[in-house]
């Protein structure tokens, strides 16, 4: 009775077992009322919180696509939303339109994470096994997998969680690719332009995992170079659907000299976890530092022994490289000999963790070996993953209690969290000193009479009288795109004042207006443009070769 229930129902309970679970999972850390997490400033959680709020604020004022974000330094302005992209950032700022506090907001951005996380990979791994109980079982293993969660409540990460949802479809692409239907390569462009648009870094890693899959696969590559093809055409339409994201950020590094580019770098080999550490703090599921994880531990210190038993050469190859990813997170590394190479810009190697943790899920869940044969040793293992991850927030909880913060705490934002490494500031640019500066125009040499200053999101407006080869500098970053080309009078054009931490400057003579806005480049309208006519393509070629199948299909019938 009980069983004919689950299967008449299975789609309705699995969905309801998603709600439970995307909110209990973060319950005692995020919902309870209060919410852990770092209050100080330069803390990247609450970076990327003024991200949403950013959004939010633009999206007030009507401007629905900002450049800059101006809620950061109290209107100076931070070009983040050129390096970090705001698609996915929408349903967190419509929830601050819609009467939400920001702490409020957030966590229910959170659970609809949780849950979009539940459903593709739940989807992904269906797509690829049609198996539907180890496709439930592969999306809560991955979706309560201790390094996801670590990124959620601990660092607030909202890039890398991001890449965290849509990267079980990026493995599906690859799987395809690879080893399944080389045809099917558009779930790999779906993938990667997803996660593009949602962390800058990890997309290099996705690229580290491609090429151990390319050294594992090349016999058969050779063999079946349409597999080659469908990897290049991933590629090129990934390419050409984010055109809107590099080209502006190209630009932008063009023209500005940032501190991204110009401040020493993390050193990646600095950085490579101790063995010890990596057992110890996965041992016991330690939320408050990076790990895998209990479970993902064991499976590691499993696999060498049982990996040559593996008949399916995905689930084989997909383990292997899960655990030379995990080799390549600890200090045994040879980290040294990649410090002067695009790697290096990872900064942490165990940025890998989250590689390492959806591929040890997709072993745990394929069963290869058949551990899990049987229905009550699923439920044991999902079970087990809950349990863990409610016990490792409560010890964070327990042992961090100074971080556990009442929800007011949480909405008192710090407008000069720009995060820790404040990589879109000008090179010479200095936090302290703009704390310090007065957010009103500043006569920097000659004369002039300055009044009616007012500043609405990216608009600045003052008049001036009785100037005389007046050189002012206005309260805005002048990041490229920034102009006073609406201004009345005698009015130069406006440039980053170098000296004066990269505010804008104008000369001005005589008696006018100033008037200063961010106008959207060249660049920026056309690689937008470009990207959603290539988008527009591609849904066009998807719907017509759908209707060619279907009436091929009618006409064998």
């Amino acid at each position: 009775m009980i069983k004919k229930f689950i299967v008449k129902h299975k789609v309705l309970l699995t969905l309801a077992l998603f709600i439970f679970v995307s909110i209990f999972s973060i319950y005692l850390t995020s919902l309870s009322g209060h919410i852990w997490s770092f209050l100080g400033m330069n803390n990247d959680g609450r970076f990327h919180v003024m991200r949403v709020e950013g959004l939010y604020e633009s999206m007030k004022h009507g401007i629905y696509f900002p450049i800059v974000n101006m809620s950061f330094m109290g209107g100076f302005g931070y070009i983040s939303n050129v390096f970090y992209s705001n698609m996915w950032l929408y349903p967190a700022a419509f929830l601050r339109m819609m009467g939400f506090t920001t702490v409020e907001a957030f966590m229910l951005f959170y659970v609809f994470l949780n849950f979009c996380t539940l459903l593709i990979s739940f989807g992904s791994f269906y797509h690829a096994s049609h198996k539907y109980d180890k496709s439930l079982v592969f999306s809560l293993i991955y979706t309560l997998s201790i390094y996801r969660i670590f990124d959620m409540v601990r660092r607030f990460d909202l890039g890398e969680v991001l890449t965290l949802t849509f990267l079980p479809l990026v493995i599906l692409g690859v799987y395809e690719v690879f080893y399944g239907d080389h045809k099917q390569w558009i779930y790999l462009t779906l993938g990667m332009v997803a996660v593009i648009y949602s962390h800058a870094l990890s997309p290099i890693l996705i690229a580290v995992f491609i090429f151990w899959v390319v050294i594992f696969r090349l016999k058969a590559l050779i063999k079946e170079p349409k597999r080659i093809l469908s990897l290049i055409k991933a590629g090129a339409v990934a390419l050409a659907l984010t055109v809107a994201y590099f080209l502006p950020m190209i630009e932008q590094l063009q023209h500005t000299q940032f501190k991204l580019t110009h401040s020493r770098l993390i050193d990646v080999s600095q950085n490579g976890m101790n063995l010890k550490n990596l057992f110890n703090w996965s041992l016991v599921n330690n939320l408050y530092i990076q790990n895998i994880g209990l479970i993902m531990l064991i499976v590691s210190l499993i696999i060498p022994f049982v990996i040559w038993f593996v008949k399916n050469k995905a689930i084989r190859d997909f383990t292997i490289i899960g655990e030379i990813l995990l080799f390549m997170t600890t200090s045994l590394f040879p980290w040294k000999y990649f410090v002067k190479t695009p790697l290096n810009t990872i900064q942490f190697p165990w940025r890998f963790d989250m590689l390492v943790s959806i591929l040890f899920a997709i072993f745990l869940a394929s069963d290869p070996l058949n551990w899990f044969n049987t229905s009550w040793k699923k439920v044991l293992l999902v079970g087990l993953s809950f349990g863990l991850v409610v016990g490792a927030e409560q010890a964070l909880i327990t042992d961090h209690p100074k971080e556990y913060n009442v929800y007011d705490s949480f909405n008192d934002l710090d407008i000069y969290s720009i995060g820790g490494g404040e990589e879109y500031l000008p090179k010479d640019a200095s936090l302290n000193q703009l704390i310090s500066t007065p957010h009103i125009p500043q006569l920097k040499s000659g004369t002039a009479s300055i009044s009616s200053f007012s500043q609405q999101g990216t608009k600045v407006q003052f008049n001036f009288k009785n100037a005389k080869n007046a050189k002012i500098d206005v309260p805005i970053i002048s990041y490229y795109g920034f102009s006073a080309k609406n201004s009345t009078g005698k009015v130069s054009p406006l440039k980053m004042d170098l000296k004066n931490n990269g505010l804008g400057q104008v000369t001005v003579n005589g008696t006018g207006t100033v008037r200063i806005n961010y106008y959207k480049t060249t660049i920026q309208k056309v690689s937008s443009l470009f990207s959603i006519f290539s988008l527009i393509i591609l849904l066009v070629v998807i719907i017509f070769q759908k209707r060619l199948r279907n009436r091929v299909s009618l006409f064998k019938n």
